[in-house]
């Protein structure tokens, strides 16, 4: 069964237990004190609205029982999480406009364990605090053992201390789906956070659709601001689709990292400060990616690197995509900082990885000897028109400097 099947299948199930609960308690809150004493134990059935205004969590101390991106995964972490779910049915909401504005001052905002079915809609999560430990996997959102909707939210400036942060590498992420994770993740502006927009870690898979994942910032791992590590990477053995996503200004942008399994298609990923597209086993697995119809625009470093030495029947394909003005910055001409600097950068990949209509345009190359396909002016003129027809069918594409630039041609 493809990664497509498996994730309608469980999406299917998923819009089946939204419906909801025989037995349901809706509650309208309209403190941070009443959000906290209504989800500080586990819940059966809840529906809670919560009104204009802003909430300042006081965190909790936790213990997470696993470490999310260790290779040793079986260590205890110690974090602080905003609020704690768990229960059968817990749904979190605002009003329209998401004018009700949750200010975690946690490391796990809102951090899902052991929750049949969440969801989250509607709501501004903000002020995150990164925790001492670099273990623990911060975000707005942290989901483990859970099955969780996120829709329609603003996940905006997460950052937590500059010296912390800097010291730590890992910042504070916008959403980060943890062990046996189900999530769903539509429509969502994920702004100015310090580190992955969202991240999918060990036994987690997810459906991200028509997200704004925006570093806004786009700095590099000493530097404390939005934007630091991927706009979304998927690592050891997690899969995802992804798709009609507007990825920009991150330090990287789209990671399928050593056992992950990936379906990108129809996303535009544009002003990274080093690569557009990273396959790469690690030298420990053999990661899968169908990367079919997307759009990578200026990047400093390479626009697609690929590494995978293990064979396989299925390693995946680099298919009708777009690829304008990569390997634009110097700085990273030596290949040993992040990839071969041209368009497609390609250390190692079975020969059954397939790689075919792609468009490359205007891309730089360090060195003469690196592969340069690119098409004339004249031949990219003749493309554009259609390009912008396949490409830029929603509206958060359409929001992207690529749109502009193909306004031009």
């Amino acid at each position: 069964m493809t990664i497509r099947a498996i994730l309608c299948c469980w999406a299917l199930l998923l819009a089946g237990a939204a419906e909801l609960p025989a037995e349901m308690l809706r509650a309208d809150v309209s403190s941070a004190f009443e959000l906290q004493a209504l989800l500080a134990e586990a819940v059966d059935s809840v529906e809670v609205f919560i009104a204009t205004g802003h909430y300042h969590l006081i965190p909790r101390e936790i213990i997470d029982s696993t470490c999310g991106n260790c290779p040793d995964p079986d260590q205890a972490v110690p974090a602080t999480a905003g609020l704690v779910i768990s229960g059968n049915y817990v749904r979190l909401f605002g009003p329209e406009g998401r004018w009700a504005v949750i200010h975690t001052h946690a490391g796990y905002g809102f951090y899902f364990t052991d929750c049949r079915q969440g969801i989250v809609e509607n709501l501004f999560i903000t002020d995150g605090v990164r925790d001492p430990d670099a273990n623990a996997t911060d975000a707005a959102i942290v989901a483990k053992n859970s099955t969780v909707t996120i829709r329609g939210n603003r996940i905006h400036d997460n950052i937590g201390d500059s010296s912390l942060v800097a010291g730590n590498i890992v910042g504070i992420m916008g959403i980060c789906g943890r062990e046996n994770a189900r999530l769903t993740i539509e429509d969502n502006e994920i702004r100015r956070n310090s580190w992955d927009g969202i991240a999918l870690y060990r036994g987690a898979e997810a459906v991200i659709r028509g997200n704004l994942i925006d570093g806004v910032d786009r700095a590099a791992a000493v530097q404390a601001g939005g934007g630091r590590g991927v706009a979304v990477g998927i690592t050891w053995d997690a899969r995802a689709i992804i798709e009609y996503n507007l990825l920009r200004r991150y330090w990287k942008g789209l990671g399928i990292f050593v056992d992950a399994r990936v379906e990108a298609r129809h996303n535009i990923i544009e002003q990274m400060l080093t690569w557009g597209v990273a396959l790469w086993d690690a030298d420990a697995g053999a990661p899968v990616g169908f990367i079919e119809n997307n759009a990578i625009y200026q990047t400093g470093a390479c626009g697609v690197t690929i590494t995978r030495s293990r064979p396989g029947p299925e390693p995946g394909r680099l298919s009708g995509n777009v690829i304008v003005e990569t390997a634009q910055d110097p700085r990273y001409d030596d290949p040993d900082l992040y990839c071969h600097q041209c368009a497609l950068s390609i250390f190692s990949m079975p020969d059954t990885f397939i790689i075919e209509n792609n468009i490359f345009y205007d891309n730089r190359t360090a060195t003469p000897d690196l592969p340069d396909d690119d098409i004339s002016p004249e031949g990219f003129s003749e493309l554009a028109e259609g390009i912008s027809d396949r490409l830029l069918t929603v509206p958060v594409l359409q929001q992207s400097e690529f749109a502009r630039f193909l306004a031009e041609y």
